[in-house]
């Protein structure tokens, strides 16, 4: 599959008729993520996520709508306030997306927007309050023998359908920046941790982290 087949588009020069998916239209990113780093006490992303519902966001991005939006940018595919929130997220620092993952064996749970993660300072972990995780949906996907950080060559080795879940695309489409520079960062052993996307050290790395410098909303149109 090539990049116009991917967008459906029929001619060469249709291409710059096309912006985003759909699914990226129907919703709103937050322009400009909020930097939390100065104060020198960053986001966890329970914190994250009552601050940007404060602010008349719904929840963060997904990993697919951040980087649709990113993969679009990199293009030059994006309408002028959507090129803007795409040269943001690649120029800021690490933000929250709305996944957590959890890995059992050879196995890697994604978990779509949750709800009742909590960071623990005494436990030095995140916790479920209530017991029981609250998501819009889980997928799984065999990850083979991989552990710790994996280029995301060897992850579309693998499973090619964790790279598109994550990446928004499959891997062939991505562009070559991405495909030559970027990881997946996987979490311990079940241990259910929430991820981010990294900028300054690699700006389209997925992992799990303790915090993150920034927050950033979106909210259905």
């Amino acid at each position: 599959m090539n990049i116009d087949t991917y967008f459906g588009i029929g001619k060469p020069d249709e291409k710059k008729e096309i912006t985003v998916k759909q699914a990226l239209v129907d919703i709103v990113f937050e322009e400009k993520a909020v930097d939390n780093g100065k104060e020198k006490n960053f986001y966890t992303f329970d914190a994250s996520l009552r601050v940007l519902r404060k602010r008349g966001y719904e929840r963060h991005p997904r990993p697919a709508e951040a980087f649709g939006l990113i993969c679009n940018g990199l293009e030059g595919r994006l309408q002028p306030e959507q090129q803007t929130v795409a040269d943001n997220m690649l120029n800021g620092y690490e933000e929250w997306l709305s996944m957590a993952l959890l890995r059992e064996g050879n196995l890697l749970y994604c978990y779509l927007d949750p709800e009742n993660l909590r960071w623990d300072e005494k436990e030095w972990k995140y916790v479920v309050q209530g017991g029981k995780l609250k998501h819009a949906g889980e997928e799984v996907y065999s990850i083979g023998s991989m552990r710790g950080g994996v280029p995301i060559k060897d992850m579309n080795e693998i499973n090619p359908l964790l790279v598109e879940k994550l990446w928004s695309r499959h891997y062939a489409i991505l562009p070559e920046e991405i495909r030559q520079k970027t990881w997946l960062y996987l979490p311990p052993e079940n241990v259910l941790w929430p991820v981010d996307h990294s900028n300054y050290d690699g700006r389209y790395h997925i992992g799990t982290h303790f915090y993150s410098r920034a927050s950033r909303g979106v909210r259905n149109a």
